[in-house]
């Protein structure tokens, strides 16, 4: 109770907090084998950040390396050695401009020889003296695991070896390792202390952003060096019992915060069929791991990511939006992409079911790890190769609004549904289920004949599942488009571009009436801003110009914090237009926006 009236009082605070930086607020549950109801590891993966970004998906092929290469992926951080042999990758790319350029902690990967790769952040830590070398290891941790793991356990192997020879260079984070066997865990603080450990098969992990290893295991590499480490810093004391890893190693001010609370337990309560409120202000209490009521499936893992705390007192929206939550949904409006993937024994017939930005507002689409190529829509014009090369050095123009995005027309649809809230949000929700529900119906039936297909014929089924990958990916894009002319968007024309570094820019919209009453509009409740964003850093209404005959108007908006780290491109905006008894219209308005004095940092 004293929790929830915390979140109530000092929910502005803590909203204030969370949208000052970018938002780490990752979600993943992974599931063991003899835990899920098919038998076969699951994990289910939420990857959220706030800012501008355009989510991709690369496929690339093995490599085979003659000769030593190495590899400086930031240019602060170490330059590193690449494997002799690098898997073929599903390589789901965050990809995102702005001052600080690139994305080191974000990309989930999937290899072809059945490893799957995701993290959590879990700042911060309590380290303020990391020994790092030559900068440390960031985004390379993930990249050079993805390219060299074998298998779960490799993973852990290569990771460790990284961190004992460079470093870690963020605050905290945790690292999921699964394979078709098992499920491992490495939580690694900055500099070069880490805990390890493995998922029971029966049991199934959850973590929202904190540390969760209370016991590592006790092979963890370097554990003893750990625990003097803690003793020396005063993180630990024998005479406290055994060694808690969460306990000793998570910052005091990071512990049981309420964004991560109420996340955890009500995932925890998915699993386990039953109310425990009462752990919402016990940090100490939660576990690694548990065995859940019954066996989880797809279904489970979708309830899990998708949840806005419906039904408990965690929701606290009373009728507004439900992603801007100080107790920090699941599914929230940072929420960048959601992944469950089916670790099969085949990884050829690995199964990554995939959701673009916020799972509740976007279909689940089916992904076999066997596909050679991403379907139109979903990856980069310029190949993988180039996407690697330019991952810290993205091109404005990466970020520009493209009609044949698949992620602009979902985030689109995304942003109309929230302006409008309601029955809208509803009806999207019962579209993009019955999507969903169409392609697991082709699913079912296609999937037994590709596995067979794969013991006679491997090719026969290779083009089977490039041929549904292909479709599915064409139901989502062209379901998604009708969606957004369902809601009747209306789309309006820039008067120019917008100078962004201007502490005075204002810009100008056109549109078309399409049956608003445009003089009925009261500009004081006009704002327009990006859809990841808070809408009380948008731009406000502040002249309403209407044609004599009433079938268009003219918007001008001034000021709005969005722009203070805007990027130059072409920005996809959502629009609220809002007449004076409170009618709402959701509109958006593609501007381009440029910095005639860059961002500094």
């Amino acid at each position: 109770m004293f929790l929830l009236m915390t979140a109530a009082v000092f929910g502005a605070l803590v909203l204030a907090l969370l949208w000052g930086r970018p938002a780490h607020a990752c979600m993943t549950v992974l599931v063991g084998r003899r835990a899920s109801e098919n038998g076969v590891v699951l994990v289910g993966h939420n990857e959220d950040s706030r800012g501008r970004y355009v989510m991709l998906t690369h496929m690339t092929a093995p490599v085979v390396r003659t000769a030593p290469e190495t590899v400086r992926f930031e240019p602060c951080c170490a330059e590193l050695p690449l494997p002799e042999a690098s898997a073929g990758l599903l390589w789901s790319e965050a990809r995102r401009g702005g001052k600080g350029g690139g994305e080191s902690y974000c990309d989930l990967f999937i290899n072809r020889n059945g490893v799957v790769v995701c993290s959590d952040n879990c700042s911060e830590s309590r380290e303020d003296a990391p020994d790092l070398t030559d900068g440390g290891i960031g985004y390379g941790l993930r990249r050079l695991v993805a390219e060299g793991a074998r298998s779960a356990a490799h993973a852990v192997e290569i990771a460790a070896d990284l961190i004992q020879r460079y470093g870690y260079a963020d605050s905290g984070r945790s690292y999921h390792f699964a394979d078709s066997e098992e499920c491992w865990v490495v939580q690694v603080m900055k500099g070069r202390h880490f805990a390890v450990k493995r998922v029971p098969d029966d049991e199934v992990f959850i973590i929202p952003n904190h540390y969760t290893i209370h016991e590592p295991d006790p092979d963890t590499p370097g554990l003893q060096a750990l625990v003097d480490y803690a003793t020396k810093r005063g993180w630990y004391s024998p005479a406290d019992g055994p060694f808690d890893f969460a306990r000793a190693c998570q910052a005091p001010a990071s512990r049981g915060a309420i964004y991560n609370m109420h996340r955890h337990v009500r995932g925890l309560e998915v699993l386990l069929e039953r109310d425990l409120s009462g752990l919402l202000d016990r940090p100490e209490d939660l576990p690694f791991s548990v065995k859940p009521a019954r066996p989880v499936g797809i279904d489970t893992l979708k309830k899990i990511l998708r949840t806005h705390f419906e039904g408990t007192a965690s929701d606290i929206s009373k009728g507004g939006s439900h992603h801007f939550m100080s107790t920090r949904p699941i599914c929230a409006v940072t929420t960048l992409e959601s992944n469950i993937v089916e670790v099969r024994h085949d990884p050829e017939r690995i199964l990554a079911r995939r959701a673009l930005g916020r799972p509740c507002l976007s279909p689940y689409m089916p992904w076999y790890l066997g596909i050679a190529e991403v379907p139109e829509g979903y990856g980069y014009a310029a190949g993988a190769k180039k996407a690697l090369a330019t991952h810290f050095s993205v091109p404005a123009t990466d970020l520009d609004w493209r009609e044949d995005s698949a992620w602009f027309r979902t985030t689109a649809v995304q942003a109309a549904a929230e302006l409008l809230s309601g029955a809208a949000e509803e009806a999207v929700r019962s579209r993009v289920c019955l999507m969903e529900d169409h392609m697991e119906d082709e699913l079912r039936m296609m999937d037994a004949q590709i596995e067979m297909h794969m013991h006679s014929d491997p090719n026969v089924a290779r083009a089977m599942m490039e041929g549904l990958v292909r479709a599915w990916g064409v139901t989502v894009r062209e379901g998604m488009r009708a969606l957004f002319g369902d809601l009747k968007v209306l789309v309006g024309t820039p008067d120019g571009e917008l100078d962004a570094s201007q502490a005075d820019a204002r810009f100008t919209v056109r549109w078309d009436a399409q049956g608003l009453p445009p003089a009925a509009l009261d500009p004081a409740r006009c704002l327009a801003g990006p859809h990841y964003l808070p809408q009380e850093k948008w731009s406000v209404g502040s002249a309403l110009e209407v044609a004599p005959d009433g079938a268009s108007f003219k918007l001008t908006f001034g000021g709005g914090a969005w722009m203070e780290d805007a990027d130059p491109c072409l920005t996809d905006l959502a629009v609220l237009l809002t007449e004076g008894d409170g009618t709402r219209r959701a509109a958006c308005v593609r501007l381009r926006v440029r910095r005639d004095v860059p961002l500094k940092g």
